[in-house]
């Protein structure tokens, strides 16, 4: 089973923006010298709790900091963006990085409307009906083909640049299923988001088209996971999240609260359907009830916890319970 990160740069209240991202490239590193499969980075716009807010700038440098993992997004949020420039982008960054780059695409704004509609100045195709059109063309031009939009017949992507990357869709709907499935793209079941996707793999293995992305179906599943040596270092390590998630409920949007602070915020950690927090042993008991379900090819853990130490050590829990 291959193992490897989606990291979304999590701020929290005693750091910035700008440390966050270090944080993502010291990741990284480590992410590669235990041998994950991918590392992937988030879009997320205008939020004081993430600091990923460009993909296509912070995938090079965290490529050019490693060896051998593969870098990605996770994703870029297709509805705000020219498939043209997406296309030539990602296929810059295979010529850069040959056989080390993931274009994962995404349907979600990453931001809310204010960030939207700012990301959408001068653009009339950003709402989601776009999105199959956006789709085929990006498909057009990652592979050198015709476009199905007339007006671009004669537009073309710069000669001599790399490959396509290995094109992923992210998912967490039954239409996104679907898409997945007609466009034969890789699919990640987003389950950190919606823990009611799971019995979309079957789905969208049984309508899979193969295609320039895949000859054959691939389902990876995104979780958010916390895994320490005890059950109760795990569950204080998860309280900044949950304390967060919390405060979201209310309308606050702000950074990730410490430990300290999240412990004097909620009187104990409550496990939600949406993450899976424990030691080794219980998070194995977890992990594979989701690979039975779904018959898995990969999972991609995302792990927001305070200290990097603490999150460093997750991972490598996890990649031993597959080793």
């Amino acid at each position: 089973m291959d193992i490897s990160v989606v990291d979304q740069s999590p701020i929290f209240t005693n750091t910035d923006a700008n440390e966050a991202i270090r944080h993502s490239v010291d990741l990284a590193k480590f992410s590669d010298e235990i041998g994950l499969k991918r590392f992937w980075v988030a879009e997320h716009h205008g939020s004081t709790a993430f600091a990923g807010c460009s993909p296509e700038i912070l995938i090079p440098k965290i490529a050019s900091s490693t060896k051998n993992i593969r870098v990605g997004s996770g994703g870029v949020m297709l509805m705000h963006y020219s498939p043209y420039k997406v296309a030539e982008n990602f296929r810059l960054l295979e010529s850069l990085f040959p056989n080390r780059i993931d274009l994962g695409l995404g349907r979600a704004p990453g931001g809310d409307s204010y960030q939207s509609g700012a990301l959408a100045y001068g653009s009339k195709t950003t709402g989601p009906e776009f999105f199959p059109t956006k789709m085929n063309d990006l498909r057009s031009f990652l592979a050198n083909e015709r476009t199905e939009t007339k007006s671009f017949e004669s537009v073309n992507v710069t000669p001599g640049l790399g490959l396509i990357p290995d094109t992923w869709l992210l998912v967490s709907s039954d239409q996104g299923a679907e898409y997945a499935s007609f466009f034969g793209l890789p699919m990640s079941l987003a389950y950190f988001i919606n823990q009611d996707c799971l019995h979309l793999a079957k789905k969208y293995r049984e309508n899979f088209k193969p295609s320039v992305f895949s000859k054959e179906p691939r389902v990876s599943v995104a979780l958010f996971v916390i895994c320490a040596d005890t059950e109760e270092e795990a569950r204080v390590l998860s309280s900044s999240a949950s304390a967060w998630r919390k405060n979201v409920e209310r309308g606050n949007f702000g950074p990730f609260p410490t430990c300290e602070d999240a412990l004097n915020e909620i009187d104990t950690y409550n496990e939600t359907d949406k993450s899976l927090v424990g030691d080794q042993r219980s998070i194995e008991k977890k992990l594979r009830k989701i690979i039975d379900i779904t018959a898995a090819d990969e999972l991609k853990i995302i792990t927001i916890c305070e200290s990097m130490q603490a999150k460093k050590e997750s991972y490598k829990l996890i990649k031993e319970i597959f080793s």
